[in-house]
């Protein structure tokens, strides 16, 4: 069965509107009175303490805001608290109808700062054109993107503001050529059905070119290190927007979707030298010109590098790299490698190929900074 979720109700006006006693009857007019009094302050005093999404529901400036199903599945013993979801949600303001923001709920509040070293990871996946495009089997969605969790913000906000993340491009199936989109989508930390209950973004529909009617779900977990990484999903639905031929021309009055010719921030790499090597070398920092991509350059005696991420207490091989001449000096590490991806995570690179030194990993950083 599905999770049903209500408003909260309380007392009705319309139950405090019983008869009082005469104002004769020895007093008992004024203790019904004051009774009366107090519970329009409580309730008052609830309703102001609600989650301000319970307070603006029907606002005037809403434009879309479906009710969404959520049927899921039980993820089982495993599931690390705090990364289960309640639902998801859509909305779009009048004052922009280009602008679809989407909610991950979860079932408990947030920490403080929840994407910060807490080895949290979720994502929304919109697609289309019909649900399970994405998998390899088929392989033939027309549009499939992933908005995934900031990875270590400077900040945590409660509205709409000037932290954002970029939106991925998937390849008709789920992890294939993903490449970062000029697409930002600004983030913050909403209260739902508690408070700092929901991860909130803001996404252009223009500039994803989604269609009127698309899909999307939502995956949440929590890496502490063990064995089996649970994961829990929201249901796979899709929906029709009804104001979709609003957005195009919303879109060209709005133009702060798209990211401007020169960002604020950088993507910077730091790496160090492990084991296979025969000493620790600290390399210098390598920053790339946007905030949509790191890259790192080195120079090794090997023949061929594997770029891995680690997930679910694993390294996984993300790609291979073919070594390239002319670019190193030292003619005892003639082989260049370069590695890049839009994705920031825990990665290393592993260099192999040459029978006369065994495989050798280099320890990679990767994290954003202001560009000076």
């Amino acid at each position: 069965m599905g999770r049903n979720y209500h408003h909260y109700a309380g007392d009705s006006v319309g139950g405090l509107g019983n008869h009082c006693p005469s104002a004769h009857k020895n007093g008992a007019y004024d203790i019904c009175m004051s009774q009366k009094i107090l519970k329009v302050i409580l309730l008052s005093l609830v309703v102001t303490l609600l989650p301000s999404n319970f307070q603006v529901a029907n606002s005037t400036e809403i434009l879309w805001n479906p009710g969404v199903g959520n049927d899921l599945n039980d993820a089982g013993a495993g599931l690390v608290p705090g990364a289960g979801i309640s639902n998801t949600g859509l909305l779009v303001n009048k004052s922009n109808p280009d602008e679809l923001i989407m909610k991950i709920i979860m079932n408990e509040s947030f920490e403080d700062k929840p994407f910060t070293g807490k080895g949290r990871n979720m994502a929304m996946w919109i697609y289309w054109p019909k649900n399970y495009c994405w998998s390899k089997d088929t392989a033939n969605c027309e549009g499939l993107f992933t908005v995934g969790e900031p990875f270590n913000p400077s900040s945590y906000p409660s509205a709409k503001s000037s932290e954002y993340v970029f939106v991925q491009k998937h390849e008709k199936a789920s992890n294939v050529n993903v490449t970062a989109t000029t697409c930002k989508a600004p983030w913050w930390i909403d209260s739902t059905y508690k408070s700092r209950d929901t991860w909130a973004f803001a996404v252009s529909i223009t500039c994803l070119g989604i269609p009127k009617e698309f899909g999307w779900y939502a995956f949440s977990q929590i890496d502490l290190g063990q064995k089996d990484v649970v994961t829990d999903f929201s249901a796979v639905q899709t929906i029709t927007y009804p104001f979709h031929e609003l957005a195009a021309s919303a879109a060209a009055k709005n133009k702060e979707s798209i990211l401007p010719a020169q960002s604020k921030k950088q993507i910077c790499v730091l790496a160090k030298t492990g084991k296979g090597y025969d000493e620790v070398i600290d390399f210098e920092e390598q920053c790339s010109d946007s905030n949509s991509q790191w890259e790192f350059t080195y120079c090794d005696s090997h023949t061929r590098s594997d770029l891995e991420v680690f997930q679910s207490k694993k390294w996984k091989k993300v790609r291979t790299v073919k070594s390239t001449k002319g670019y190193c000096d030292d003619p005892n590490l003639s082989n260049s490698f370069t590695h890049k991806s839009p994705l920031i995570g825990k990665y290393r690179i592993k260099s192999y190929g040459n029978t006369k030194f065994t495989p050798a990993y280099l320890n990679l950083e990767i994290y954003r900074k202001d560009i000076a």
